[in-house]
């Protein structure tokens, strides 16, 4: 009897799950495409562990209301005063592979879940003196590739998994030049920091 009543519960939450991703779709809290593949990843959970996960994806998409519902005298604090596709929850990706570059805010998260993200950054796209990044990646890739010129500090902790950096980026790095501040976590994944090649 407690098999079926689990099964029950996981279904239940599942459809929780979907109705809160359809309700954050419909505020344009995300784009169609991560809402498709993650309503597709829903659909196939069958584990409490796997739905555990899902669950605070889900939730973390429903977090902030997006600048387009705040109040007009909202003003962003981004390089050049531009919004920009790297900040917020955005940066997800999930059964696939996806690509970032641009500007970068301090405290932009990004999410590698059975899937590969590859990050690309410029000096141009860091704050003037210090950005923390926020890199999760669970059974898949982050590779972060970084312009000559930025000192890096990786913090993202590697749990069944690998977080790494580049010698070459360490032994440049000089005092006084911008810096990046990784952190995060690799579960039964992979984070890596290398330098960029023109």
């Amino acid at each position: 009897m407690k098999l079926p009543a689990l099964k029950e519960i996981i279904e239940e939450r599942k459809e929780k799950a979907i109705e809160t991703l359809s309700e954050n779709f419909a505020k344009n809290k995300l784009p169609l495409e991560e809402y498709e593949r993650l309503v597709e990843y829903i659909h196939k959970t069958e584990s409490e562990r796997e739905l555990v996960v899902v669950e605070k994806i889900v939730a973390e998409y429903g977090g902030a209301d997006t600048p387009e519902e705040a109040d007009d005298d909202y003003e962003p604090d981004y390089p050049h005063n531009q919004r920009h596709q790297n900040s917020g929850m955005g940066n997800m990706c999930i059964l696939s592979t996806r690509s970032f570059s641009g500007p970068l805010s301090h405290g932009s998260q990004f999410i590698s879940l059975l899937g590969s993200s590859v990050i690309k950054i410029r000096k141009a796209d860091l704050e003037k003196r210090r950005t923390e990044i926020n890199v999760l990646a669970i059974l898949g890739s982050c590779e972060i590739i970084v312009e000559s010129g930025i000192r890096i500090t990786n913090k993202a902790i590697p749990l069944l998994g690998n977080a790494g950096i580049s010698q070459k980026l360490l032994k440049q790095a000089k005092e006084g030049d911008q810096e990046l501040v990784i952190s995060g976590m690799a579960l039964l994944g992979d984070i890596s920091v290398r330098m960029l090649k023109e």
